[in-house]
């Protein structure tokens, strides 16, 4: 941000970070949006008695779960789209967003009578007057592994096919190096590219892999990392039909029981998903401890239904 409020990054990055960022989390956002909205939404119904009415007329827990199982099924897939296909491009191109950000010294603006940074810090521009000629009107600090540059020229011209190429006239390069010692070359003309070539990115985040990159690498991290997104998209159906009957407990007991229990059961199953996929180091583990936590949900969810059609009856 702060490099945006000075000018060495352009606003661009920033806006296509953010929405990257929100595209990354939907697969989250949607199961937290369906879970609570349902839980919200019938609540309200049992506030107004109306949903006393329609359990008179027969609609249970299990009836209401039939009624929105095309909802729950829908956002399901929804999320299975994000987990396996959109969520790991987004966040691929981010990375090399980020990547592209840290290593390119590209100076993305040359104000008159400021100083410009490239986005890297490396490279610092001071022009006084871009249309005049006039010594010391020009001054360009570099930064390299081994040494600093320093460019003391008196006019600039942009290049005219490559604005990212500047040629400098009537000025002195003074290298400093890393032994101490100094060279100076006093130069008529000379070209100054404000941009680098931005080395390879070497993306070893398992997030960002497609499900046949993950399939392929065949090893317990890519496999772990499979589970556990298809672990989100069954926490969405079992949540989804979850929500149901945890909305009636507001109606039959504490005022505020259902969004403390919702919110504890949510968020539980969602740090135990992601805390399984890294805590183990077998496959087989991972994989039990998957399979046992969405059947423990799933008992959780059928115990609910039993005491809600107790209820009714």
């Amino acid at each position: 941000m702060e490099d945006v409020n000075e000018g060495s990054v352009p606003s661009i990055f920033l806006i296509q970070l953010l929405a990257l960022k929100m595209i990354q989390y939907s697969s989250l956002l949607i199961p937290i949006s369906l879970f609570f909205g349902i839980i919200v939404t019938l609540s309200r119904l049992n506030a107004s008695n109306e949903m006393v009415i329609m359990r008179s007329g027969g609609y249970s827990s299990k009836k209401i779960a039939k009624v929105l199982s095309k909802l729950i099924i829908g956002a399901s897939a929804i999320v299975m789209i994000f987990n396996f296909f959109i969520t790991p491009l987004v966040l691929d191109y981010r990375l090399q967003l980020q990547h592209q950000i840290i290593h390119e010294q590209k100076v993305y603006s040359l104000k008159e009578k400021n100083f410009s940074t490239s986005n890297d810090k490396s490279k610092v521009v001071y022009i006084s007057n871009k249309n005049k000629s006039k010594p010391a009107n020009i001054f360009i600090k570099s930064q390299e592994a081994n040494s600093s540059r320093i460019e003391i020229a008196s006019g600039m011209k942009i290049n005219e096919s490559n604005n990212n190429l500047i040629e400098l006239s009537d000025g002195s390069s003074y290298v400093f190096n890393i032994d101490g010692s100094i060279s100076v070359t006093e130069y008529i003309n000379q070209e100054i590219l404000l941009q680098n070539k931005i080395p390879p990115l070497i993306n070893n985040d398992i997030e960002s892999k497609s499900i046949l990159d993950l399939y392929s690498m065949n090893n317990k991290s890519s496999l772990s990392e499979l589970l556990r997104r298809l672990s989100m998209i069954i926490a969405t159906i079992i949540l989804g039909y979850l929500a149901i009957p945890i909305s009636q407990t507001k109606h039959f007991d504490d005022k505020y029981r259902n969004i403390f229990l919702s919110t504890l059961l949510y968020f539980s199953y969602i740090v135990f998903i992601n805390f399984i996929s890294k805590a183990f180091d077998t496959f087989s583990i991972v994989s039990l401890s998957f399979f046992t936590l969405h059947a423990i949900y799933v008992l959780i969810a059928y115990r609910f239904y039993s005491k809600s059609e107790t209820i009714n009856n």
